[in-house]
């Protein structure tokens, strides 16, 4: 979310500017409105903090006038009544006249002359803008090595932000951060999706890495995108066995249609493993939709993965996360649209290695790069 600095002192929006950056404000997401005109031209920006100066002229060259009231009113009449407010002014005597009215819609008012008093302030609430931050979209891995290959495609920052590993990207103009699960597995990932989603509320959550894949229903190397995702490990015990009641989450219609569109596409193979410097897989073959199931468990055993592949006549790859990023995004409030995408690197049988992880991180990686890239060029 941005800051909005309603200010037409050059010397005074230096020096808050200035303070800006020092706590961390990139320069991107700071609007400078030098006058009444800036300032509605950039209203409808997604704001998360207002610093409002009560002189401004209404156009370039203006006089300035007593364009406060005005500036709140337009700010609260936009719904942006959410937004932190904070007024800094040169001429505290105008303080007892405004106060009742600003404080009124939880705009503080500080003196520009008692510097340490505004940026103690300003500390504060660059806190709290912060902890209200959204994203457009988020993106989950459950190995840092699944994110490493953001890294390298995307330069960004990495933070802790709440006790998330993030990293924070923009990818065409859309904002976001890769999370790495704390560790692997449904559990992790149904939790730390379902802080995330609530808390940045983004558009779009996806994931990227790595999977095993079944015998005869996928490839070594091969890139498959979520259709649809289930945990395997749902049911009962019974005198008689196990009783799988498998519960289930689909890809929206149309987002799974925009997928396979770009799955297909001659070049898509070429342009994944483009800038990619390792192992490949002997053969290469193309993206498709695929069942994913869900579990625990790392599994190496050809026994145990053929009772799993019994449960879905039709699912091709096993992971530990996928369902539960599905399931998430499915029960939360924010309900957005959610593309995961990984790897085939084993079969689940003792042949398991780590040989194709790289190949699998980076190309699972760069198709969510590029299925966010269309997914906003279609919103917009």
């Amino acid at each position: 979310m941005k800051v909005m600095l309603i200010e037409d002192d050059k010397n005074k929006a230096r020096d808050i500017i200035e303070h800006l950056f020092a706590r961390g404000i990139t320069e991107q997401d700071v609007i400078h409105a030098k006058n009444m005109t800036d300032f509605t031209a950039n209203l409808n920006s997604d704001i998360g903090l207002f610093i409002i100066d009560f002189k401004l002229p209404s156009m370039d060259n203006g006089v300035a006038s007593q364009n406060g009231e005005a500036i709140l009113e337009s700010i609260i009449k936009a719904g942006k009544d959410n937004a932190l407010l904070l007024a800094i002014s040169s001429y505290p005597s105008d303080f007892p006249g405004l106060r009742e009215k600003f404080e009124a819609h939880g705009c503080i008012l500080a003196d520009f002359a008692n510097k340490a008093g505004w940026q103690s302030t300003l500390n504060h609430l660059i806190i709290q803008l912060n902890k209200n931050i959204r994203f457009d979209f988020l993106i989950f891995c459950a190995l840092s090595e699944e994110r490493n290959p953001y890294v390298v495609l995307n330069p960004g920052r990495r933070s802790n932000r709440g006790g998330l590993d993030s990293y924070d990207i923009e990818i065409s103009g859309s904002k976001g951060s890769v999370i790495v699960l704390p560790q692997m597995g449904l559990v992790n990932a149904a939790i730390i999706a379902a802080q995330a989603i609530d808390r940045f509320k983004p558009k779009l959550v996806a994931m990227s890495g790595i999977c095993g894949g079944f015998k005869g229903r996928a490839e070594m190397g091969q890139l498959l995108f979520s259709s649809m995702a289930y945990e395997y490990q749902s049911g009962k015990w019974a005198t008689d066995g196990f009783r799988h009641e498998p519960y289930q989450v689909s890809t929206d219609h149309n987002t799974l249609t925009n997928l396979k569109l770009l799955a297909g596409d001659g070049d898509i193979i070429s342009e994944l493993e483009s800038g990619f410097r390792g192992v490949r897989p002997d053969t290469a073959h193309m993206p498709e939709a695929g069942i994913f199931t869900s579990g625990s468990a790392v599994i190496a055993n050809q026994e145990l993965m053929e009772q799993i592949q019994n449960i879905h006549r039709k699912v091709n790859a096993l992971d530990m996360e996928v369902f539960a990023i599905h399931r998430a995004a499915e029960l939360s409030t924010e309900k957005p649209h959610c593309i995961c995408a990984k790897t085939v690197v084993d079969l689940g049988d003792v042949d398991k290695s780590d040989a194709l992880h790289k190949y699998g991180s980076y190309i699972s990686a760069k198709f969510i790069v590029k299925a966010i890239q269309d997914y906003f060029t279609n919103q917009r």
